[in-house]
């Protein structure tokens, strides 16, 4: 047995009953803001951590798919998030640069700080029941201007978004192809970050015909953190879209690679457990990961 099947077998297994899938459009009236979500609430009836995902530039709820679906296969409720302004809705020429700005993550910011108010509002969502989630225990995650929107709402120190939009509430994060600071340096930008943070990134994470942000960029936030619980993924070979989740349409091919799903699924299960759930074999698994990987995978904590 590899040294990496040992590490996909080695954690707990995935619950058998599909997790029920629930859509809505929910309005935010202070802003006149229509934020749709996909709920998936996972199998039984005790109380459960939360998981928000927020979708890339052009992105729609379909973002994510994969690992929220594995997530919620866990035990976790996951709530995607669709982000009008910046999400399929602009895919055209010229438009997915405009909508590249401080405006439209601070309105994103703004998004995950409405669904959070919402989910202690709400106790059902068709036949989701909202009230078997636990608020003290939430989790953020996001793909490409997703990842951005975590950042933000860990703890990034943004001048030209502007202040408060970190959300206390938030627990843990993972940003999928995050990028570095724009404005300012990147400890200036990042080291107010304290929380648990995972950032998954690969050798070929970058897309010229939008910025012009490296792979090796997509680091940068990750080693400007305050240190306590901060890890760093790359995979080798893998390209931008690889970690968007998504299952039938990408930027550029098929599906993840079976490597970057398996490897993906479960170092992010073994992250959420261990922060959201205080489950200590998880964060052994965790912390152990880079001696499970092929030797052109990385793998570093801090």
């Amino acid at each position: 047995m590899s040294l990496l099947t040992m590490f996909l077998v080695a954690t707990p297994a995935l619950a058998a009953q599909a997790p029920t899938v629930c859509e809505a459009q929910w309005r935010d009236a202070a802003r006149n803001r229509m934020v749709p979500v996909r709920i998936r609430m996972p199998s039984g009836g005790g109380k459960v951590p939360v998981i928000l995902f927020s979708h890339g530039l052009g992105g729609s709820l379909d973002a994510g798919t994969i690992w929220g679906r594995a997530w919620a296969q866990d035990g976790f409720a996951v709530i995607h998030l669709q982000h009008a302004g910046s999400d399929s809705g602009i895919i055209a020429p010229g438009r997915l640069r405009r909508a590249m700005s401080a405006e439209q993550v601070r309105a994103r910011a703004l998004d995950v700080r409405f669904v959070l108010d919402e989910l202690g509002r709400r106790k059902h969502e068709g036949a989701c029941d909202l009230a078997r989630i636990d608020l003290g225990h939430v989790g953020m995650s996001g793909h490409s201007y997703g990842a951005q929107t975590t950042l933000t709402v860990a703890g990034t120190t943004n001048p030209l978004v502007g202040r408060g939009m970190a959300d206390p509430r938030i627990d843990a994060a993972i940003a999928f192809n995050p990028q570095p600071a724009a404005q300012q340096g990147d400890r200036a930008t990042f080291g107010s970050i304290t929380i648990p943070f995972f950032s998954i990134t690969g050798t070929r994470d970058e897309v010229p015909q939008l910025t012009n942000v490296t792979a090796k960029d997509r680091e940068r936030p990750f080693r400007a953190m305050a240190p306590g619980n901060k890890y760093l993924l790359v995979m080798d070979g893998a390209d931008h879209a690889a970690f968007g989740g998504q299952e039938r349409i990408r930027l550029q091919g098929g599906p993840p690679p079976p490597h970057v799903r398996d490897v993906v699924t479960e170092a992010s299960l073994n992250f959420w457990r261990a922060m959201l759930r205080n489950d200590g074999q998880a964060k052994r698994m965790l912390d152990g990961m880079g001696s499970l990987l092929p030797s052109k995978d990385r793998f570093e904590r801090r």
